[in-house]
């Protein structure tokens, strides 16, 4: 192996004292590939289980905790103890090479698909309009908030019964968590909404939910992180900042969380408004100043890009799009055949990548991986 690549296979120990194998790991990347019972699939185990020797931290496809909550066709499901069976055997599959298996929650709140869920309405903190040709979401009450976070701990006890080794709390990508905290699409005037304090109170009391549900039913050694935008973007509003996501960076940490993953599409990019120069990456990294792990993912493609990530202040480097194109990706860089690397789709490889056929159409289709011509 290139002696330039050894510090992407450091060990890394987590708050819990939990030891990931290297720096590495797999980003959650949605399959649109369960049965239609929203229970995992076959083509999925297949997935899951080429992807199995990435890294040491593999996050699975966003999980719906809620019916309420489901935002894609196909999406597999947390909400019915039905689905332990198939999300043993994903828990297994992620498993096989060693790695430690996430399972990613989420509730999709206003990005929800009405069709998809039996009251054919999506439910938001506020009653704020959508894009064109979406409909406006119904304002949550708060006995449906309290159960929504009953939910994401009924998850966390089915990940722990199927083998998961920690679960994911998706606060990320404009889904429900994410909802709470923009002062665009929160306009509550409860105890859920207002301040930036009381608009951050939603996540905390979903990651207390997770801790006290994982505390009952698993040992110190299940594994509890958070995903996160670092700022919002909104065609009508600028709203939340970098600045406010340290605030809420610095709540995660005092709750006991045990890794943060900010979600980027460039692990160099810049932030608006932040009171500081550097990346999001470097501002962040500063901010967490190692006391919990940093996972970081966008658009590494080679082990320099991922050595340079870990330069940039990332404890953890995932990948998505490039775990899709290349499944052997790390054996290459151990082996030190890093040149033999894919960063499109070789014609070759077509149908090859045991990459569902319902997500294959959902990537080529959005230009999320190129294919060689």
């Amino acid at each position: 192996m290139n002696p330039n690549y050894k510090s992407l296979f450091e060990e890394i120990t987590l708050p819990n004292g939990v030891v990931l194998q290297d720096r590495l790991g797999v980003a959650p990347m949605t399959t649109y590939s369960g049965n239609p019972d929203g229970t995992v699939s076959d083509a999925e185990l297949e997935y899951y289980n080429r992807r199995s020797n990435i890294g040491g931290l593999f996050v699975s496809a966003c999980i719906a905790i809620s019916e309420n909550g489901i935002a894609f066709p196909n999406q597999f499901i947390g909400f019915d103890d039905k689905a332990l069976p198939r999300l043993k055997k994903l828990a297994d599959e992620m498993k096989a090479n060693g790695s430690k298996a996430i399972l990613q929650m989420q509730h999709g709140g206003r990005q929800g698909q009405p069709d998809l869920i039996a009251a054919n309405e999506t439910v938001a903190p506020s009653a704020v309009a959508g894009p064109e040709g979406k409909p406006t979401p119904r304002e949550l009450t708060a006995a449906e908030i309290d159960d929504i976070i009953r939910d994401f701990g009924e998850t966390t006890r089915r990940a722990i019964e199927a083998g998961f080794d920690g679960v994911e709390i998706h606060g990320a990508n404009t889904y429900l968590i994410q909802q709470f905290v923009s002062a665009t699409f929160n306009q509550r005037e409860d105890k859920w909404g207002g301040s930036l304090e009381n608009r951050l109170s939603f996540s905390m009391a979903v990651l207390d939910e997770v801790k006290k549900t994982a505390a009952q039913y698993a040992d110190d050694s299940f594994i509890i992180g958070y995903r996160l935008s670092p700022e919002e973007n909104n065609e009508d509003s600028v709203g939340y900042t970098i600045e406010d996501t340290k605030v809420l960076v610095e709540k995660l940490i005092e709750g006991g969380i045990h890794y943060v993953h900010v979600s980027l599409f460039e692990f160099k990019k810049q932030p608006r408004g932040a009171a500081e120069q550097g990346s999001i990456v470097e501002i962040l990294s500063k901010q967490i100043n190692g006391r919990v792990p940093f996972v970081v993912v966008g658009s590494v493609k080679k082990p320099e890009d991922a050595v340079a990530a870990l330069e940039e202040g990332a404890d953890i480097v995932a990948m998505g799009r490039q775990a899709l194109v290349d499944p052997e990706w790390t054996e290459k860089v151990k082996q030190g055949k890093e040149q033999e690397i894919h960063e499109t789709i070789p014609q070759e490889m077509v149908g090859k990548l045991d990459i569902p056929e319902s997500m294959w159409n959902a990537i080529t289709s959005y230009g999320m991986v190129t294919v060689e011509k």
